[in-house]
């Protein structure tokens, strides 16, 4: 799911210095900052549940983290490791 602005994205976007949770590569903050709508349906940041939902994950805060729309769906449902964040 894509993130709407606000408080929990702000949070997160900062603890993770923009980087993806997964692949620790640079995220762009908007739209504007690609060049192609098709880019930016790849690399937009979306919230990933470090745990899954499939897997019983909550839907709380510290079970979210920033990653590429991209590495969010190659992850799906598995409880791959994330770059730099500990699981709850």
């Amino acid at each position: 799911m894509s993130p709407p602005p606000g408080d929990l994205f702000a949070s997160l976007w900062s603890k993770q210095s923009g980087l993806c949770a997964l692949c620790g590569k640079p995220m762009p903050s908007s739209r504007f900052d690609v060049a192609h709508a098709t880019i930016w349906k790849k690399e937009r940041p979306t919230f990933d549940h470090i745990i899954p939902r499939a897997a019983g994950g909550p839907d709380r805060p510290e079970n979210f983290q920033l990653a590429h729309a991209r590495c969010n769906k190659i992850k799906g449902k598995s409880q791959a490791g994330s770059v730099g964040r500990e699981r709850t």
